[in-house]
């Protein structure tokens, strides 16, 4: 299944292209904007190596499948930032989700827009049972942008990973379908479920 151009009011999602290398490169190379995201401050070629093993990943039917949504900021058409979702086991109807957003659009709302829009697709278009994100404990902005969107924290791992040179604890937040179909009207998302 091919995923669909995601829109929000000021946001347009769509699978990441290697034309994106310039704005990719700039919230991937920040120091504080990868500071919980497990990849390394990035430089240019290790930014397009990324794309090219990324890039074009639309399929979306079977365990182990993802996409890499760019996050387009439509007043310019620029990309502020990237969300990722796959498909844990689709016996299960268990997938996984994420984003990172660039640091000059912190701050504005644009992670939990952009979310919402993952989990609609995710919940109504692939028919998911149950949605999980799992972040560095440290993170406690990336805990709020989960936690507007109604998930739970429902696992900490504590010092689960050897990251970036020390032990970090790790949070688990989740969602169901019938969780999300009965919150999606009050978070502004009609039409059908």
């Amino acid at each position: 299944m091919t995923p669909p151009l995601l829109e929000t009011e000021r946001l347009r999602l769509r699978p990441l292209e290697l034309t994106d290398e310039d704005d990719v490169f700039v919230y991937q190379s920040d120091p504080e904007i990868v500071r919980y995201i497990p990849w390394p401050v990035r430089t240019r070629e290790q930014v397009r190596e990324a794309l090219l093993k990324y890039a074009g990943r639309t399929r979306m039917t079977e365990t182990g499948d993802g996409i890499l949504h760019a996050i387009v900021w439509k007043a310019t058409g620029k990309v502020i930032g990237q969300t990722n979702l796959s498909i844990a086991s689709r016996e299960d109807g268990h997938g996984e989700f994420g984003y990172v957003v660039s640091g000059a659009f912190a701050g504005r709302g644009i992670a939990t827009e952009a979310s919402r829009a993952v989990l609609d697709y995710g919940f109504t278009t692939l028919g998911l049972h149950r949605l999980t994100a799992r972040l560095d404990a440290r993170n406690h902005a990336s805990a709020r942008v989960l936690e507007k969107l109604g998930l739970r924290r429902e696992a900490m791992f504590v010092e689960n990973e050897w990251f970036k040179g020390e032990w970090t604890s790790t949070w688990v937040y989740a969602m169901l379908a019938s969780e999300w179909a009965a919150a999606r009207g009050s978070m502004g998302i009609h039409g059908p479920a």
